[in-house]
């Protein structure tokens, strides 16, 4: 559990976040996609205090999001080590998100106040980090019902949030947030300048048209989750492989060198990157592209494929 309930807020901690600009669209880490590294042991153990810098020095970025359950045990000045570790190596917490699904729009009030509690605590918590940003995933049934206990009391969650200029996105779920029309509806209904969507690439394939469905989505995004599940080389020149065949000795391997391409970008399973990157880009997106690797192996080289992919995707969706 964290502990931050009756905790001053810090207002010099506000829009601090600077991440890498490419083509107009910046970049951040999701750190679940390193999770590997925070199981190192020994000299090689890397501390969440120290997720600032290695994101920094490893992977280039200059911002990353968090999750709340990686923060358990920790308090103010916990947070507030890990602000300052991010504001002197450049790379500076973005976004908390909480991946508990709080059923806003239960019946009960007991479990709807559950909810509004934990999330104002999870604000704090992310001011302290120096985030602008908090995301939150609403569960339940899509009855009217539901849905204007879901707005009443997302109201209060951003009576909070706007008291420290906090943005609270959305990530939908199956339910009451399960369809892109709804969840447009929710932000609609709720209102004010900080409450807005966190889409994300694999639940809009999911949808079986996530082109509609980031379009409908991503115009209420400062962030995009840019999920990503696994990576293969790209395929050889198959041209250039049957010219190598008729040659010998070196000339044969350099042929063979050629055909390869390390120019070319990694390509991503599952699905293709590209329609969902021309979607957001469609739309006039030019939040952050938080990058969520969510392959086996190594996570590192898993985020690092994951930008090259993507860059290419925002280049192919460019020309």
């Amino acid at each position: 559990m964290l502990h931050f309930i009756a905790l001053p807020i810090a207002p010099s901690l506000l829009d601090r976040t600077p991440p890498t600009l490419v083509h107009q669209m910046m970049f951040s880490l999701n750190v679940n996609s390193i999770r590997d590294v925070l199981k190192r042991k020994g000299k090689r153990a890397i501390a969440i205090v120290d997720l600032p810098k290695y994101t920094k020095d490893h992977l280039d970025l200059r911002a990353l999001n968090l999750s709340t359950d990686l923060l358990k045990g920790m308090g103010k000045s916990d947070l507030e080590r890990i602000r300052d570790t991010g504001d002197k190596c450049g790379c500076t917490c973005l976004m908390l998100s909480e991946p508990t699904p709080f059923a806003l729009g239960d019946s009960k009030n007991s479990v709807g106040e559950a909810g509004i509690d934990r999330m104002k605590r999870v604000i704090t918590a992310a001011n302290l980090l120096g985030c602008n940003s908090v995301s939150m995933i609403i569960k339940g049934k899509g009855s009217e019902q539901a849905f204007e206990n879901t707005v009443d009391r997302m109201k209060i969650i951003l009576e909070t949030a706007d008291k420290i200029d906090m943005n609270v996105l959305i990530s939908p779920m199956d339910g009451i947030t399960g369809d892109a029309e709804q969840v447009a509806e929710l932000v609609k209904a709720v209102g004010g300048f900080r409450i807005g969507t966190n889409p994300d690439f694999a639940t809009a394939f999911a949808t079986g048209d996530p082109v509609a469905y980031l379009r409908k989505l991503t115009p209420y995004a400062t962030v995009v989750n840019a999920s990503t599940l696994g990576f293969e080389e790209p395929e050889p020149d198959e041209a250039a492989m049957t010219k190598a065949e008729g040659l010998t000795g070196l000339d044969a391997l350099a042929a063979e060198l050629d055909a390869m391409n390390d120019d070319l970008p990694p390509v991503h399973v599952g699905y293709d990157l590209t329609p969902l990157v021309g979607a957001i880009k469609a739309v006039g997106f030019d939040g952050t592209i938080s990058l969520d690797y969510r392959g086996g192996d190594d996570g590192t080289l898993g985020v690092m494929q994951s930008r090259e992919a993507i860059e290419a995707a925002i280049q192919a969706a460019t020309e």
